[in-house]
């Protein structure tokens, strides 16, 4: 059964693929549990596997598209169950009865409140009907979005050690050929913290970019106080230094430090909400699959363009499915000039492909997967129609 792809995921792609109708054939969910090599420590949760869905769509042509549903516990409004019930009802949708409601995410009759939620099922399954049709057609998914795509992504070389290593891991990642370095903080007395980010900075020196992440760990008269402390070191930008989101234009407007958001944007409901009022603000760290659905991001994206804010994409450790179709994406947003958080398949023992992606000399190739490229081992399947 037939139906159009763009119109069912409420996006506008290019002219040339806008009225292109896919022909599904049918499709396979499986359910992955891959072990973390260390227990992950979330806000409100320790984790010691990685659970989610791998979806494979097929049209009848035998042009395959491969979508990942991971709701991250904490984070994702689903549960795995919820998830599992929810894909094979909308792939049940797809398949017998060839339509789905369209999410409509463009317009604007009603308000963001008032409708269904934006859910991890949504870009999960969304992403493996528009990888299908980029598939079926030989581009990458990211170059039918946005027209074009570099072929590998530059990577943040995150520094996780306390303190005293930070210095000693930043001239590791140097010499393997990070550019840009990503630092935690928020965790000790903050001046401390200070003093470790120019000590980074001074032996780095200024070719290398510094980002800063504080998970809104300061009072606002905390976080300038920080910010005036490593105003000379030079920062790009520090996610989310406060914890209230409103007072972020003060913070800048006292030490001058940029800022970007993170968890703030998965309080936006609306996605063409106006950045212009938040002076200061540098960049979107855009987790996609909290976000929720492909038009939502896309919108996103879209409204930092505009308005000449950073889109960088980030990862909530998705196994090797998610981690591809995420670096497609990057490739065509940021191209090769904006590194993107993607180092998250090095805390897994174990994958959904036979070959990840490796990072080399701080960059991550981009690749298209095909069936022939999972390894689906740690795996079993759910559905299938």
């Amino acid at each position: 059964m037939g139906f159009n792809a763009p119109n069912f995921v409420g996006i506008r792609l290019s002219p040339q693929f806008q009225d292109v109708a896919l022909e599904l054939k049918s499709a396979r969910l499986y359910k992955f549990a891959l072990p973390f090599k260390h227990p992950l420590d979330l806000k409100h949760t320790t984790l010691h596997q990685r659970d989610g869905l791998i979806l494979i769509l097929t049209d009848t042509a035998g042009h395959v598209g491969l979508g990942e549903i991971s709701p991250l516990p904490g984070f994702s409004r689903e549960t795995i169950e919820t998830a599992i019930y929810k894909t094979t009802m909308l792939v049940d949708r797809m398949i017998n009865f060839g339509e789905l409601t369209a999410h409509h995410h463009s317009r604007r009759t009603t308000s963001w409140e008032n409708r269904t939620a934006p859910s991890v099922v949504h870009f999960g399954v969304e992403t493996a009907l528009l990888s299908l049709l980029a598939n079926a057609r030989k581009i990458s998914l990211g170059a039918m979005l946005y027209g074009s795509s570099s072929n590998k992504i530059p990577i943040n070389g995150i520094i996780r050690s306390s303190l005293s290593d930070w210095v000693p891991e930043a001239d590791f990642l140097v010499s393997e050929g990070y550019k840009t370095l990503k630092i935690k903080v928020g965790k000790i007395n903050p001046f401390l913290e200070a003093q470790g980010i120019q000590e980074v900075r001074e032996f780095v020196g200024p070719d290398i970019e510094i980002r800063l992440d504080a998970n809104r760990s300061w009072d606002l008269e905390t976080g300038i106080q920080f910010g005036q402390a490593i105003q000379s070191a030079n920062v790009a930008y520090i996610e989310e230094p406060i914890q209230n989101p409103a007072e972020l234009p003060r913070f800048y407007d006292e030490c001058g430090v940029h800022f970007a958001f993170d968890e703030t944007l998965h309080r936006i409901i609306d996605p063409t909400i106006s950045f212009g009022s938040y002076t200061g603000l540098k960049a979107l760290v855009l987790k996609p699959t909290l976000i929720g659905c492909t038009a939502r991001f896309i919108a996103l994206v879209n409204q930092a363009q505009e308005q000449d804010i950073l889109s960088v994409i980030s990862s909530s450790y998705e196994s090797d499915v998610g981690l591809a179709a995420l670096a497609q994406l990057a490739a065509s947003i940021g191209g090769d000039s904006v590194a993107v958080g993607l180092d998250t398949r090095s805390a897994l023992t174990a994958g959904t492909t036979k070959t990840p992606s490796s990072i080399q000399n701080g960059w991550m190739p981009v690749r298209t997967l095909t069936t022939q490229d999972l390894d689906l081992s740690y795996s079993e399947l759910l559905y299938e129609n």
